[in-house]
């Protein structure tokens, strides 16, 4: 197929990408916006696993012309329809929607959802007709053609580009337009920045009557830095304790990335590494420089002044970061924060920085980086010569290390509040922080000790070293083979192999007169080789006849502990045939003896590639009892049923998605189509004890396993729970404690007030509801938490 010439887009195109909910592969949604950004198009992407309103709210606060989603979760009719009817719902109908998943969204379903309006679904087929710069050519040329967009005062405009499209604004009058933008209304504030972007004679005309309101005095913190030094990680840990910090203040975000010269596209890949912005309180726009060597947008000045007027508490902007010339921030925030990492090379190079001329603050990002306590006493000495502050100590310089990836960094929370005493002291703005700091330095805190950082790695190339030994021995065993063999052709006999060796005298008791110096020659050679043969190897090739003749007898035994197991060799069929268990290979020559002894070998003997034991164990089918579908009730039914009449329990849990991601179940529609689907929905440890109600968890029959991952502790927790609550259980009954207990729980529910639970109107079944109320097994009913603690604590001690 020939490849498709890049489609030129005739406006400034904007477009969010992402993975959907639940949704873990990335690769293809990667592959499509890199594209798209090549085609000219400035693509806010999102990342994988990102929900309906998370793209829609950043659709409408970012004003773009489309969305473009991958969904390979199995969740796409809920998904889709769900972002029209929420795109809808919000007043940005005119933003257009397309997707793609390979071959799991079906030709019947891309009918459905492009009739329900979406605007296109791609197929594989389509990929295959058109390549992917077909594709991409053809969404970009679609999403920036005009479509009916609503206005505000129910009448429709057409024929206009959506982010160029003022009319509506004009229709609202400035007095709507302010009071909007006073309410934060999204959809006004998005626009009003799209059109100082786009089509700057409209914007002036709506928002030059606004003038001087009283949002102006809104502090503005501008952020620079270098490329790479974790600006937006940093921004967003900012925004974090700024909405803690300030439970009823607003904060505003402009963040600019630089745009492509070549193609005029752009990655605004900020918000991908920013959690906290989703938020009520928080609304972010990002910006392309649509101009080369700028950090930041010429339009900037108007997006600011578009936030102030709306009144926002604070405004932080963020620039592109392009290198050591950043000072044009300066000229559009209160408070400067020059943001670098410990590795700029030579102390020399600080003296390029021109933002040390002019930072309020300076963080040394990344500080778990080598070097960093050095790096923070370098900027410290350079900021105290560029500011001639000689009067105020070293340590007062306002440079601090943080590591804005890591959880309440210390560093981090040391540099908010002073960020935030700096702007108030400069600008007087009503944002004192309640903050309390510590005296303490950032310092990671290490999941995987510094020492064991790279183990895996270790394992790999300790793996691949034996490898390479293995060659190198069997390469050796190879060659003592051949000499072997030639020595037993001469003489015409078996050349006995023995521990130290081949047993040269008796060979050359068996060698002819005329022929005994030439096999001393090669019994010398025997001996040379055998010097880089490791003498291990040689007691598997000299035991090798051993070993196969105990897995011809009919029993093999082998101690475990200490005890004696015995065990038979063969089955019989039905035939009276006798069938080896285990059956050994046929190989004569030594190398390829040593290398199946030393990469796969039978059970029980390194390198254990075939079991731990000798044989399996007898008496237990090897059975996986796997299951996972709807709630915990129906997958215990399951569980029941393939583990009916069988003494081991070897539970296998499957998930659903909800779960895997850390998800609560939910009535939202891109999370409710995925609740027990192609998994079990656990969220709470009732759920746990649910699903494993009926089974003796301690029990050493008893064996669970769980497909998990990110939230692997909770549901390990889970499980744990379960299984110390259903001794605590065992511990009453066996105790004659159902009294005892039943008084305790009357006396502490008469304590407190509250109504005894009942089921179906009546207390349960069995020890008076014992094992219910105490335990919660059948999650029937759940006990109130603190009741729960108070009964525990009273009788085991914990709570």
């Amino acid at each position: 197929m020939e490849q498709s010439a890049p489609y030129k887009p005739k406006y400034k195109v904007r477009i969010v990408t992402a993975a959907a909910l639940f949704d873990g592969h990335d690769a293809a949604i990667n592959i499509m916006r890199r594209i798209i950004q090549s085609t000219g198009v400035e693509v806010i992407h999102l990342g994988h696993d990102r929900s309906v309103e998370e793209v829609v709210n950043c659709a409408i606060q970012e004003d773009v012309n489309a969305i473009a989603i991958t969904s390979y979760q199995g969740g796409h009719m809920e998904y889709f329809k769900y972002m029209f009817d929420l795109l809808k719902e919000r007043g940005a109908g005119h933003i257009k929607i397309f997707g793609g998943g390979g071959g799991v969204i079906l030709p019947e379903e891309i009918k459905e959802l492009m009739e329900y309006g979406i605007t296109r679904i791609y197929a594989p087929d389509d990929g295959r007709a058109m390549g992917l710069q077909g594709m991409i050519n053809d969404l970009v040329q679609t999403s920036e053609t005009a479509s009916l967009n609503p206005s505000k005062g129910g009448k429709h405009s057409t024929g206009i580009v959506c982010n160029e499209d003022a009319s509506w604004l004009l229709e609202l009058g400035d007095e709507k337009v302010l009071q909007n933008l006073k309410n934060k209304e999204v959809t006004t504030i998005a626009r009003l920045i799209s059109l100082a972007e786009n089509n700057h004679e409209a914007f002036a005309k709506i928002f030059s009557p606004l003038g001087k309101l009283k949002g102006a005095s809104c502090p503005v913190l501008g952020i620079t830095g270098t490329g790479g030094s974790g600006k937006s990680s940093l921004v967003d840990e900012l925004v974090r304790r700024f909405l803690i910090d300030f439970p009823e203040k607003t904060v505003g975000l402009i963040s600019v990335d630089p745009s492509k010269r070549k193609t005029g596209g752009a990655l605004l890949g900020d918000r991908i590494r920013m959690n906290a912005i989703n938020n009520d309180r928080v609304y972010m726009r990002s910006l392309a420089t649509r101009q080369s060597n700028l950090a930041l947008s010429k339009y900037v000045n108007e997006a600011v002044q578009v936030l102030k007027a709306a009144e926002f508490d604070l405004i932080i902007l963020e620039t592109s970061g392009i290198g050591q010339s950043d000072t044009e921030i300066i000229e559009h925030s209160d408070t400067s924060l020059y943001v670098m990492t410990p590795e700029f090379g030579a102390a020399t190079q600080l003296e390029k920085i021109d933002m040390l001329d002019f930072a309020d603050l300076v963080a040394i990002n990344k500080f778990d980086k080598r070097g960093a306590l050095d790096a923070v006493r370098d900027v410290k000495k350079q900021y105290m010569r560029n500011n001639n502050l000689w009067h105020i100590h070293m340590d007062d310089m306002p440079v601090y290390g943080t590591i804005a990836s890591q959880f309440n960094d210390p560093g981090m929370n040391t540099l908010y509040k002073s960020i935030m005493d700096k702007l108030v002291e400069k600008t007087g703005a009503d944002l004192k922080s309640t903050m309390e700091i510590t005296k303490e330095m950032s310092e990671k805190i290490f999941v995987i000790p510094p020492a064991r950082v790279r183990y895996l790695s270790e394992i790999a190339e300790s793996n691949r070293s034996y490898d390479d030994k293995v060659d190198e021995q069997v390469l050796v065993a190879q060659k003592l083979y051949g000499i072997h063999q030639t020595i037993e052709s001469i003489i015409n006999a078996s050349a006995e192999i023995i521990k130290i060796g081949l047993d040269e005298e008796a060979i050359l008791h068996q060698t002819k007169d005329e022929e005994k110096d030439f096999v001393k020659l090669l019994l010398a050679q025997f001996e040379k080789v055998k010097m880089n043969f490791n003498p291990y190897n040689w007691e598997i090739i000299l035991n090798w006849a051993e070993k196969v003749q105990k897995y011809k007898d009919p029993i093999y035994t082998f101690k475990v502990r200490d005890k004696e197991i015995n065990i038979e060799t063969h089955s019989e069929s039905l035939s009276h045939s006798q069938i080896p268990k285990i059956a050994l290979p046929k190989y004569q020559a030594w190398g390829d003896l040593l290398r199946w002894n030393l990469q796969e070998n039978v059970p029980g003997e390194f390198p254990f590639t075939a079991g731990l034991y000798p044989f399996k164990r007898t008496g237990e089918d090897p059975t996986r009892m796997f299951a996972g579908e709807g709630g915990p009730e129906r997958t215990n039914r399951r569980f029941h049923y393939v583990s009916l009449g069988m003494d081991a329990k070897r539970l296998s849990t499957a998930f659903d998605s909800v779960t895997l991601y850390g998800n609560d179940p939910g009535k939202r529609p891109d999370i409710y189509g995925k609740i027990g689907n192609a998994g079990v929905s656990i969220c709470c440890l009732d759920d746990a004890k649910k699903l494993y109600s009926g089974f003796d968890l301690s029990h050493h029959m008893t064996s669970v396993s769980m497909t998990i991952n990110g939230p692997a502790p909770m549901l390990l927790g889970f499980f744990m729970n379960a299984a110390i609550d259903q001794n605590c259980e065992k511990y009453i009954k066996e105790n004659n404690l159902e009294k005892d207990v039943e008084a305790k729980f009357n006396e502490i529910y008469e304590s407190k007030g509250l109504n005894r639970p009942v089921y179906q109107g009546k207390l349960p079944e069995g020890n008076n509801g014992l094992g219910l109320m105490l335990l919660g097994l059948t999650g029937d009913l759940v006990l109130p938490a603190d009741v729960y603690a108070e009964i525990k604590k009273n009788y085991f001690g914990t709570s």
